[in-house]
């Protein structure tokens, strides 16, 4: 295992501890219809999206 991979598993390992121990704070929480519309008026449009990656990278965050 690479030093990477073993960071992201670590990664991994941490953040399923944290949402085990502290719940996910939105659970049961319902979405506005405004939000639902424009989550399908842009899936709809047909919009790209960026992807996680490309943003972490181009604000230098990794």
């Amino acid at each position: 295992m690479t030093t990477a991979q073993r960071e992201k598993e670590i990664e991994n390992i941490v953040e399923r501890k944290l949402l085990e121990f502290l719940g996910d704070p939105d659970e049961g929480l319902k979405l506005k219809k405004s939000f639902i519309a424009r989550i399908h008026k842009s899936m709809k449009d047909g919009r790209k999206s960026i992807p996680h990656s490309v943003v972490m990278k181009r604000y230098g965050l990794r």
